[in-house]
């Protein structure tokens, strides 16, 4: 059986432990929609409320909501529909199978909404947040099918 010199191991030891709690949070944790059709994932450490599809960050500076809505079972109709529920959003990406919008949400807060087209539904996140969009972004892009 081969060793390691104790140094090579001291040297990792600390590294480890350092990252173990910025791995934790990357494995984070599923928000799931009321209908349990839908899911992102969000830092471990943030709350969620309970069935409904809702999480927010510890500090409240960003917050999430997941949902299938029933009245807009294809991406067209949320491309359709969606600018006209936040007309301070751009639309930054749409294609057949995702759609993304950037801006301001009707609350005031800046926000990223994201819709992908799933069999038979469409999944819907919105993500407002405080400071910072490419924390928003890495959330919305983990938007997928629950089932």
């Amino acid at each position: 059986m081969r060793t390691r010199p104790l140094g090579v191991r001291c040297f990792f030891l600390p590294i480890l432990i350092l990252s173990a709690p910025m791995l934790s949070a990357q494995a984070g944790k599923a928000v799931v929609s009321h209908d349990g059709n839908c899911q992102v994932t969000v830092p471990s450490d943030w709350a969620s409320s309970g069935n409904f599809g809702l999480a927010t960050s510890p500090d409240k500076s960003m917050s999430v909501i997941v949902s299938s809505p029933n009245l807009s079972p294809t991406l067209d109709k949320v491309k359709q529909n969606a600018p006209l529920l936040y007309p301070d959003d751009k639309v930054v990406q749409s294609t057949a199978t995702e759609f993304q919008m950037e801006g301001q949400g009707p609350g005031g807060k800046p926000n990223v909404y994201r819709g992908i087209q799933v069999p038979n539904r469409v999944c819907l996140v919105e993500v407002t947040y405080g400071d910072s969009i490419d924390d928003a972004r890495r959330i919305a892009a983990t938007l997928k099918s629950a089932k």
